[in-house]
């Protein structure tokens, strides 16, 4: 069973198709060469941009030891061990001085602010997935879920503060995925 089948019939998050296109695209048309990545699951995204270039070096963090060793198992299955890196740590605790061309940031959405400010000397680059939410950030009413309604607030909350903060640019791709945004950080 190949990881994307894996992933549907486990109902294991990956990226939208759209997103992943998105994503793949641009670290090609921008050289992108070193990655970290937040939020490994079961390492479908890492190992699609891998895939890209042999050159491409990936650190991925995961905090769910069941996803971790499924993500080691099928990095290593497909030969990518020796470019892609799995952590399995809480992204806020890990602490590197490495300089990533790009963070690409698929973790836990209601982090997404803690994120950027620990990663910022780590990179000028940040992807963010998810800022849509399957429509709920800026539809609440599509759920009765008291934690979903608590988190799509927090997503709408960093989403507008960071598209207004002099301090960043920021493309925000609606209608790509589930919600992409670029951001590059200008001064901090």
């Amino acid at each position: 069973m190949d990881i994307k089948q894996y992933a549907h019939e486990n109902h294991v998050p990956i990226m939208l198709d759209d997103g992943l296109d998105f994503l793949l695209t641009y670290i090609q048309e921008h050289d992108i060469k070193t990655i970290l990545e937040i939020g490994t699951a079961i390492g479908y995204s890492s190992m699609q941009m891998a895939k890209l270039n042999n050159d491409i070096r990936i650190d991925t963090l995961e905090i769910n030891p069941k996803m971790y060793e499924l993500a080691l198992q099928n990095i290593k299955d497909a030969k990518m061990d020796q470019q892609i890196t799995c952590h399995l740590i809480d992204a806020l605790d890990f602490n590197s001085n490495k300089q990533y061309d790009l963070i690409f940031v698929d973790g836990a959405k209601g982090k997404y602010r803690r994120y950027l400010e620990h990663f910022l000397p780590n990179s000028k680059l940040f992807i963010f997935d998810n800022l849509e939410f399957h429509g709920i950030v800026d539809n609440p009413e599509l759920t009765n879920n008291r934690n979903t309604k608590s988190l799509v607030k927090k997503i709408r909350i960093f989403r507008d503060e960071i598209l207004k903060d002099p301090n960043f640019s920021c493309e925000y791709h609606k209608d790509i995925g589930d919600g992409v945004l670029v951001l590059k950080v200008n001064q901090y």
